[in-house]
């Protein structure tokens, strides 16, 4: 009880000091003026859009590319069709070539990659690529007309290899994917405070720009990666360049709407950081600044934190409920009454929780998540449903977090296969 006990004050303390320490630098970094292109310096782009089995949405994701307020001269669109077994790549043919007919102004390719995985799609339209900058989009992800003149912009900077966007779910619906957004708009604070940093770690392949020397100097995708999108932005730290992010440039994604796909989805993404954290290693490390010595100690400290208190709190809940049974059952409690059961369940749950130390650390901690939310409301000025998003992160986000690590550290230990989809 008192390793537990000083587990959840270390933890509390570490997230404390971590999320002060994450509003305390972008507040100290915001006055200084950024060093962006004007719309006239502005590169090329390629944008790759590989797909598999995205009939649903892949024209959607093209019109809304194409509708970018980005110079039609200095952009091409290039979907790449993997192996799909519905009619992506006839819906996407098709649209390339009535884009034609109507006098689009934007040249539109549709490849097909017969190699399986999302890595070597990628890979096929970066040989394809004319342009200087390589944009990759899902085929599920949506932007703003100006989403892509405001990522491109970051490019200014010689040392600056990635840019990666403000990712935010788009059209939550049932409380998995409304827990997914208050994450997702949270996360918004953060990428922006590690590129402060220079720490950004991970970068959406849903919508993020490289500049294609990168490729030309340090090779492709790699092809054989679950998580291909994270192993390139820690390639690109490890080679010492910058990875900016512009929370001016929203990309909509259509996030996981049933367990087990939302599992599998986070599954792939913590064996992927797993993995490829072992083989970049040397990232910890005071070389890399900020990244080496606070960043990445301090996710993988709250990640240990989170597997061992979320294991300690099943079991000790089960233990709990069989006591209170007893208890109950002791003193002649009538738990055939519905009414009585819950109001005694009520009035224990509120007993409990305000009488408990660690309350006062919750509240500091929703003191510093509403300035992140504030953050994010700023930058893309419409985030909504906080009413009821919110309290459904708060009551379900740190089980699930830790739930999943748990599955993906059984899963690495018994060396489980582990697919991209």
């Amino acid at each position: 009880m008192e390793f537990m006990t000083f587990i959840i004050y270390a933890s509390i303390y570490i997230g404390l000091v971590a999320t002060s320490f994450y509003v305390l630098t972008y507040i100290s970094a915001r006055k200084n003026k950024e060093n962006l292109l004007e719309d006239y310096e502005l590169p090329s782009v390629s944008v790759l859009i590989p797909a598999f089995n995205e009939e649903k949405s892949i024209e959607a994701t093209m019109k809304s590319i194409l509708a970018s307020d980005y110079s039609s001269k200095k952009l091409e669109i290039i979907i790449i069709d993997n192996n799909s077994t519905d009619r992506t790549y006839m819906l996407a043919k098709k649209f390339a070539e009535d884009y034609k007919k109507n006098s689009g102004k934007v040249e539109v390719r549709v490849y097909i990659e017969k190699k399986k995985g999302k890595g070597n799609a990628l890979n096929l339209g970066i040989s394809k690529a004319r342009n200087e900058i390589i944009l990759t989009m899902d085929a599920d992800t949506f932007v703003e007309p100006w989403s892509l003149k405001n990522l491109i912009k970051y490019f200014k900077d010689e040392s600056v290899m990635c840019v990666s966007p403000a990712i935010v779910i788009h059209n939550p619906k049932n409380i998995l994917q409304r827990i997914q957004y208050i994450e997702y708009v949270l996360g918004l604070f953060l990428r922006k405070t590690f590129a402060i940093l220079n720490a950004v770690h991970i970068t959406p392949g849903a919508f993020s720009a490289y500049r294609k020397s990168f490729f030309e100097k340090y090779g492709g995708y790699d092809v054989g990666n679950i998580t291909e999108d994270l192993e390139l932005a820690m390639r690109v730290q490890y080679y010492g360049y910058r990875i900016e992010n512009s929370p001016e440039a929203p990309a909509y994604t259509i996030a996981p709407s049933k367990f087990s796909h939302l599992l599998k989805q986070r599954r792939r993404w913590y064996i992927g950081l797993m993995r490829n954290m072992w083989k970049y290693k040397r990232l910890l490390n005071p070389k890399y600044g900020d990244m080496g010595v606070f960043v990445l100690p301090i996710a993988w400290i709250s990640i240990f934190f989170a597997v061992i208190i979320t294991s300690y709190l099943f079991i000790k809940t089960l233990f709990d409920i069989n006591d209170e049974l007893l208890f109950l059952k002791s003193i002649n409690f009538d738990l055939g009454s519905l009414a009585n059961l819950s109001f005694y369940s009520i009035e224990r749950f509120f007993f409990l929780l305000l009488t408990n130390p660690v309350f006062i650390f919750i509240l500091l901690f929703l003191f510093v998540l509403g300035f992140y939310l504030f953050y994010a409301s700023r930058k893309l000025g419409k985030v909504s449903g906080f009413a009821i998003n919110l309290p459904l992160f708060f009551m379900f986000f740190a089980v699930l977090f830790g739930f999943w690590w748990i599955v993906s550290i059984i899963y690495v230990i018994f060396n489980r296969d582990v697919s991209w989809k």
